[in-house]
């Protein structure tokens, strides 16, 4: 009998080896933790989450999720990175699929209380399977936002600035979960922070693909959350 896919991801929740991913083609957010770093685990039946100083990890137990095994190649040669998606039939991975930034409320399943009354903003990247979010209370930030509504994010004058300088959560939410991110926003210019991120890429975007074309995912299928094992100088692969 075929191991519970959520089992799996909770073995690889307790590993700080193993990071994890959340998104399409252009438009990911990452999660991973250091292994002194401050966690919070927990777990009801249906969900489990992981909240440290710099992001959260949440995953949920759905009866058709499966996981997908593969490798990539890697920077060392002769090498490769074991990877496993886990995935859902693409009608049950789908969400909204807005392509306008739109406003959604509060975010009421933010993964720490504190998080909750702040306001939810959906960037509109038009692929249903990921909605990749901002959240934020900034007075300044949220009426820049509401006054974008409807617009491609890229093309809200003032905002990419004022998305770096406020440095909202970024918000990535599939059917199987959500990253969050609370580490500040780089500018374009600047390099991605060690642990959490996101990156958004409109040229990527452009090409509307739910995974690169490298990740070899079966027909019928879409990958709602990714398990990355750490890099070939600690091993190739973490372990359920």
């Amino acid at each position: 009998m075929a191991a519970d896919p959520f089992d799996q991801m909770r073995a690889h929740a307790r590993d700080p080896g193993c990071g994890f991913s959340l998104g399409i083609f252009g438009a990911i957010a990452e999660f991973m933790r250091d292994p002194d770093e401050p966690v919070d685990m927990g777990e009801t039946g249906d969900a489990l989450s992981l909240v440290t100083p710099r992001g959260g990890l949440l995953v949920r137990r759905h009866a058709e999720a499966r996981l997908v095994d593969y490798e990539t190649p890697s920077r060392h040669p002769g090498r490769r990175v074991f990877a496993r998606a886990l995935c859902l039939p693409l009608a049950a991975a789908a969400l909204a699929g807005r392509g306008v930034l739109a406003e959604i409320g509060p975010d009421r399943d933010a993964l720490r209380a504190a998080d909750r009354e702040a306001i939810l903003f959906d960037l509109g990247i038009g692929l249903s399977t990921t909605e990749a979010c901002i959240r934020t209370d900034a007075p300044e930030l949220v009426a820049l936002l509401r006054a974008g509504e409807g617009r491609r994010p890229f093309e809200v004058p003032g905002l990419m600035p004022a998305l770096v300088a406020h440095g909202p959560h970024r918000v990535f939410v599939s059917a199987l979960g959500r990253i969050e991110v609370f580490s500040p926003i780089p500018p374009p210019d600047g390099a991605s922070p060690e642990g959490p991120h996101t990156h958004v890429l409109p040229k990527l975007l452009a090409h509307r693909r739910l995974h690169a074309a490298t990740v070899p995912i079966p027909e019928g299928l879409a990958p709602c959350l990714g398990v990355h094992p750490a890099g070939p100088e600690e091993g190739d692969r973490c372990t359920p």
